[in-house]
């Protein structure tokens, strides 16, 4: 008969998956300080984490070090995107101003009009 010990070591994440959802967290924090503050509606953002961590978790589950590639790549096309998209439309990417014309361009983006 299994102790709940023996339960939780089963079923506990592996090192791998620990560094890996941690890097995972960190990226999607300094992500969040630089842009995050901006998204809108307020209630994307818990979804916009969870969603981030739990696929990058289950990558690292199911691939190992293969998930790295979706760890780094995901949130790198999104800054390269909003680099140039923010150019595009002649706003500041590393300020995000005017703030009214990024959140406008936000907006649009939300509904996949680029």
């Amino acid at each position: 008969q299994e102790c709940c010990i023996d339960i939780f070591l089963k079923y506990a994440l592996t090192k791998l998956e620990i560094i890996y959802t941690s890097i995972a967290m960190l990226i999607w924090f300094l992500v969040f300080f630089h842009t995050g503050k901006l998204v809108r509606p307020k209630w994307k953002i818990p979804g916009k984490f969870i969603f981030y961590v739990a696929i990058s978790w289950a990558l690292t589950h199911w691939l190992g070090h293969w998930a790295l590639i979706f760890i780094l790549g995901h949130p790198l096309l999104g800054f390269i995107f909003h680099i140039v998209v923010c150019k595009k439309h002649h706003i500041d990417w590393r300020t995000c101003q005017p703030r009214d014309k990024y959140l406008a361009l936000q907006t649009k983006w939300s509904k996949g009009d680029f």
